[in-house]
């Protein structure tokens, strides 16, 4: 038995709900689904939109399909299939630790997906073939024609809004043309004017979103290889940064230029085996740099991306100079990397009919 004021504090607030609200909550959530078809079958327009709804995710989704893996691992956002994307300095070395603990690099979205799915670790993918040739003039952009084998050159830029602060004031120009490509146009010139040689350069703008710049600069070289199939180097023209204004000048017979800088891929990340042949060529350019314009070239380094350099094995990825650079500058510097590649490329077809040393 429940004294007076137990029992009252009971009938106050009892233990669970009763029955009969339970009961009345049931009925009109049941009212509610039933009512909902009814109201939007009254409403064409919002069943058409919901109906829609489902499609536009996916077609959205497809359009982008780094978007379903990003969704998916999240930890794809600070990470980079060419070690070059936006990650924070902090989020960085938070993957590294991370990653040594698990032995994982976290940092490569290949051995995040071969870590949690074995199998893709046995798997060799071979690089897919070559495209068709490129579509008509697009939004004032370059054609690229289809030349004969002759062209023995093609340029292109990965990140087409790289400029120089001492020309631009800023170091992007976001979705637009930036001083690399003004180098790139000047690196065709002399070429073709200097020495004789026949270029292919596509100034089509690959870096509207950044973290994808390589996706995008990939069907573009693809294009030029496939327009010119007896292309003899690949030339991504790039400008450095985080350099002083020291390290990022050379003085040649009296002329201020940029110091250039040869980036070439490995197979850390992704089987590459013939990542050897674009090493040996950027040492070739660069030695033959020094010993004819001390200074000039700052070396070759190797990093752990492909940069598309898979798709030929005379593929280099050239910094042209730093932020702390002017456009005239990086001008001048290609232009005498010009006349070393013309020698270099030359040398190579005067070995023997039919052949070069190159290959």
């Amino acid at each position: 038995m429940y004294s007076v004021s137990a029992g009252r504090c009971r009938r106050a607030f009892p233990g669970r709900p009763p029955l009969r609200i339970i009961g009345v909550l049931l009925l009109l959530l049941f009212c509610l689904i039933k009512a909902i078809p009814a109201i939007f079958a009254a409403q064409p327009l919002w069943a058409g939109a919901v109906k829609e709804l489902p499609g536009r995710v996916l077609d959205s989704y497809q359009a982008d399909p780094l978007q379903i893996i990003k969704g998916a691992l999240p930890i794809f956002r600070w990470s980079s299939f060419e070690g070059d994307g936006e990650t924070p300095a902090i989020m960085g070395s938070l993957l590294r630790v991370a990653g040594s603990v698990g032995g994982v690099n976290l940092r490569n979205p290949i051995a995040v997906l071969q870590s949690q799915v074995p199998l893709l670790a046995a798997v060799d993918f071979p690089d897919a073939a070559l495209v068709s040739s490129p579509d008509a003039d697009k939004a004032g952009e370059k054609v690229i024609p289809a030349l004969t084998k002759e062209c023995l050159v093609c340029v292109y830029n990965t990140h087409t809004g790289e400029t120089y602060k001492l020309t631009d004031g800023v170091e992007r120009l976001d979705g637009r043309r930036g001083g690399v490509v003004t180098v790139a146009a000047a690196f065709q010139e002399e070429l073709e004017n200097s020495y004789g040689f026949k270029v292919a350069r596509s100034d089509k703008i690959n870096d509207k979103d950044y973290n994808m710049s390589y996706i995008e600069s990939e069907k573009t070289a693809r294009e030029l290889l496939a327009a010119n199939p007896h292309a003899s180097a690949v030339f991504d023209i790039h400008r450095d940064s985080s350099k002083t204004r020291e390290q990022s000048i050379v003085n040649i017979d009296g002329q201020v230029m940029a110091t250039l800088l040869f980036i070439v891929g490995s197979d850390t990340r992704r089987s590459f085996p013939g990542w050897r042949q674009n090493y040996a060529f950027a040492v070739q350019l660069s030695d033959r740099i020094n010993e004819k314009y001390p200074g000039l070239s700052l070396g070759v380094r190797l990093k752990d991306g492909i940069y598309n350099q898979n798709l030929h094995p005379r593929a280099v990825l050239l910094e042209a100079g730093t932020t702390e650079n002017s456009c005239e500058e990086a001008v001048r510097a290609v232009r005498l990397l010009a006349g070393v590649v013309a020698d270099v490329i030359s040398e190579g077809f005067a070995v023997a009919p039919g052949t070069t040393a190159l290959e």
